[in-house]
């Protein structure tokens, strides 16, 4: 009995180990210290080894065990309690699943460690290959034991979570089960190497076991594996009344800016922005070159192509990102143009030199690298070499054929590939990547495949302009979101005005030179401007928008999808804007499922918050602040508590931050109308981990813009309504001022239910309404005549007070 005790209170002593090896990793993850945390993590380690021990097998001959009926009936209780929690996902059951895994990964790694410590003196040498074999059986239960909590969570999140901070958590709890196993070990080794003939119980064959265990891992990956590349997007999407795969975007009407624009003007614009680039390269060169038809600026592109080709760029491993596959192909697409258009400009030495080095490019191509086979996991398509996100190979190997500049070793290879993946426009109409900024890549890429195939259907065109511009911002300002780059329509739109003989490009390409050279930045190359267009650009009249687009991953077609809803009421500099995000699907993809990208109105108003740590250790495309990177509590809109295994594993190891990052893939379009006194939206996320989030969108033209959501869920669980505004941001009780000046802009923030909180950040004021069960919130922005006026509220609508007076009904609250 008194060794029992003594045991007890050793490993009372040495369960801090595995505790402080905790509270290290949840420090470094930046999660704040609590003792109530402290406490779950100590009470888990000490639940873990108990079960563990009374649970332990004992060996009874050479490959004979048996697992002593006490252990026997808390396996059944552990499987018990996995059954409870795959129905009811709580969070208590959550950590009787994580205390039986750890445990259970304690006894099996009792099992199959060779032999015990202190018979290891039998010989140096075998000594030594035993130590190494015992190490190699706790890494692989450490492993196993931390990979097979971090992928139910993955399993019931759809994968939502950012793949390498998986791993580092899946490490990280690998790495504390090694900790424990050291505590657990030195208080209990003497039971693992017990030999006990006379122990009742469960009797099997550790080589049975062995071959069990290795075929559930095999299951278990194929499993994950295939659910992860199911993961990005759903086979299904619901409709709306109006929009079909012939009319997927649904728009009102506004009146067009008096403003027009020369073509001729802008394309001269253009160019001198291109000019005004002080990093430029041969690109740029040769879009200038070809644009002015002065030879000084062929000589320029003569020698920095040259320059290039001497030093092999493009030629070379890729690393983690294969983007430069684009930049190639910028080369392919100028130097034949070039070369055409100013005779005699390269040598018949040079030609050489030029073809060999694209020879050279088509190789590192078609070269299949590390970082292939990553995107193949997620892709479930054996990789070629050809990058696929927005089309990059593709657009390259379509060049290279086009222009005769393909290795002629490699060129069957190319149309192989281009044959069995028909892309660009003959497929869809936008990328798939949720990302303004990749629709003009994408739109490029398949206007280089349209030049290899002749192929290039005109609605599909017609609408993968119409996207940027049914998005594009009244004032001409740069548009982003789930990214730090952000698109501006200047050069993307004169080329639709080329490509489409459609006057409004022109217009939409003027605005947003006004905005670039007010905010005195440059430009950089854009195949395709080759010409100035002699027209006079009037504005669009498109007004408020419903958009539904291709759904999918690069090699995959999805159905048409809902994807936003824009609000505007015109086209001039001090035109209001919202843009509401209902998606969260395709390979880049961010939490955004019914959340506001955007308000603005002569500068922003609210916007995601797009600024993050950047981890250098990381590779290049997985390093920068977007897509899975972004967490939900960025962004605007409602966040929730983890629950389940998620939110054990977050007080564990305080990785991914207390709120859950799984929304739903789709919000509902449950109204959509516009109309002359005011446009309308309600869209709904519905059981997210019980939650119903509905939100309503009442945008009244030249006045105020009244956001209402209204939240329920577990009257346990907690949760928040998130409000991102910018700098210089002032509170004054629930009216928020956001600018002074000609243009001022207020927001008002009326919650019924919950209680407002304003935090002051490095990159504006953080607001959050806070509470449990239910949230209520009505959000209100006024501008220009409008800031000042007085909002009122009754449990059936919103009175503001101004210029006039507006009332809008909000229905039974």
């Amino acid at each position: 009995m008194k060794t029992e005790v003594r045991r007890w209170i050793w490993f009372l002593i040495l369960g801090l180990l595995p505790v402080l090896y905790l509270e290290a990793v949840s420090l470094t993850a930046g999660a704040p210290f609590t003792v109530t945390g402290m406490v779950a993590r100590w009470v888990a380690c000490l639940g873990i080894g108990l079960l563990a021990t009374i649970s332990l097998p004992r060996q009874k001959a050479k490959n004979l065990w048996v697992w002593p009926w006490p252990g026997a009936t808390l396996a059944g209780l552990g499987a018990a309690t996995g059954i409870l929690y795959a129905l009811t996902s709580s969070t208590l059951a959550g950590w009787g699943v994580v205390i039986f895994i750890f445990a259970l990964c304690l006894d099996l790694d009792s099992i199959f460690t060779p032999l015990p410590p202190e018979s290891l003196s039998a010989g140096r040498g075998k000594s030594l290959l035993r130590l190494l074999i015992r190490g190699g059986f706790h890494a692989t239960f450490a492993l196993a034991a931390g990979c097979l909590v971090v992928i139910i969570t993955q399993l019931e999140a759809n994968f939502a979570e950012e793949e390498f901070f998986v791993a580092l958590q899946a490490l990280a709890l690998a790495g504390f089960w090694l900790v424990l196993r050291v505590a657990w070990g030195i208080t209990y080794r003497s039971f693992s190497a017990k030999t006990d003939s006379s122990t009742r119980g469960l009797h099997y064959d550790a080589r049975w076991l062995a071959a069990g265990l290795v075929l559930l891992t095999v299951a278990l990956l194929v499993t994950t594996v295939r659910s992860y590349q199911g993961s990005f997007y759903p086979s299904q999407a619901s409709t709306f009344p109006g929009i079909s795969a012939e009319n997927p975007f649904l728009c009102g009407q506004v009146s067009t800016d008096p403003q027009t624009y020369n073509g001729t003007e802008v394309f001269h614009r253009i160019l001198a922005l291109v000019e005004a680039n002080p990093n430029k390269t041969a690109p740029e060169y040769g879009m200038l070159a070809l644009g002015t038809g002065e030879a000084h600026w062929a000589e320029a592109f003569h020698d920095s192509l040259l320059d290039e080709a001497q030093h092999k760029l493009f030629t070379g491993p890729a690393g983690s990102v294969k983007s430069v596959q684009y930049d190639a192909a910028l080369r392919v697409y100028y130097y034949p143009r070039v070369r055409n258009a100013f005779s005699g400009l390269f040598t018949a030495d040079e030609i050489d030199t030029l073809q060999h080095w694209f020879y050279a490019i088509n190789r590192r191509a078609l070269t299949v690298e590390w970082v292939d086979w990553l995107y193949a996991l997620s892709l479930g398509k054996q990789p070629a070499g050809p990058y696929e996100n927005q089309e990059n190979g593709a657009g390259l190997l379509s060049l290279l054929e086009k222009e005769g500049l393909a290795d002629p070793e490699l060129s069957s290879r190319n149309r192989d590939y281009l044959a069995s993946n028909p892309r660009g426009w003959v497929q869809r109409f936008r990328v798939t990547d949720d990302a303004a900024v990749y629709q003009p890549a994408w739109i490029t890429n398949a206007y280089f495949q349209s030049l290899y195939t002749g192929q290039a259907p005109s609605s599909n065109m017609q609408r993968s302009f119409e996207w940027l511009l049914l998005q594009a911002l009244p004032d001409g300002a740069p548009l982003r979101y789930n990214h730090v780059g952000a698109v501006s329509m200047d050069e993307i739109a004169y080329l639709g005005a080329e490509l489409l003989g459609d006057d409004s490009y022109i217009w939409m390409a003027g605005r947003a030179m006004d905005y670039r050279q007010a905010a005195g930045t440059y430009l950089t190359a854009q195949p395709g401007l080759e010409q100035e267009l002699d027209w006079v650009g009037t504005s669009p009249t498109y007004g408020s928008c419903l958009l539904y687009g291709d759904s999918g991953m690069p090699t995959q077609m999805g159905p048409l999808a809902l994807d936003k809803i824009v609000f505007r009421d015109g086209w001039t500099e001090d035109s209001a804007y919202l843009l509401l995000n209902l998606r969260f699907t395709g390979w880049h993809r961010y939490k955004a499922t019914n959340t506001v990208s955007l308000v603005y109105q002569n500068g922003s108003l609210a916007a995601e918050n797009l600024s993050g740590k950047r981890f250098e250790w990381l590779p290049t495309g997985r390093s920068l602040f977007r897509d899975k990177r972004v967490p939900r509590e960025n962004l605007n809109g409602l966040v929730i508590g983890r629950t389940g295994v998620s939110a054990v594993l977050y007080t564990l190891t305080g990785i991914g931050g207390p709120w859950a990052q799984d929304p739903p893939y789709y919000a509902t379009v449950e109204r959509f109308e516009t109309g002359p006194e005011m446009d309308v939206s309600t869209t709904v996320i519905e059981n997210w981990h019980g939650w119903t989030h509905r939100r309503s969108i009442y945008f009244v033209p030249n006045g105020p813009i009244l956001v209402l959501d209204e939240a329920s869920g577990p009257s346990t669980s907690s949760a928040e309504l998130v409000w991102h505004l910018p700098g210089g941001a002032q509170s004054s009780g629930q009216r928020i001022r956001l600018r002074e000046g000609e243009s001022p802009a207020e927001v008002v923030f009326l919650p019924n239910k919950g209680e407002v909180h304003f935090n002051l950040n490095e990159t504006g004021m953080h607001v959050q309404v806070s509470g449990t069960g239910s949230l209520s919130l009505a959000t209100v922005f006024l501008t220009n005549d409008w800031a000042g006026a007085e909002v009122t509220a009754t449990p059936n609508s919103i009175t503001i007070l101004g210029k006039r007076s507006v009332t809008i009904s909000l229905g039974e609250r």
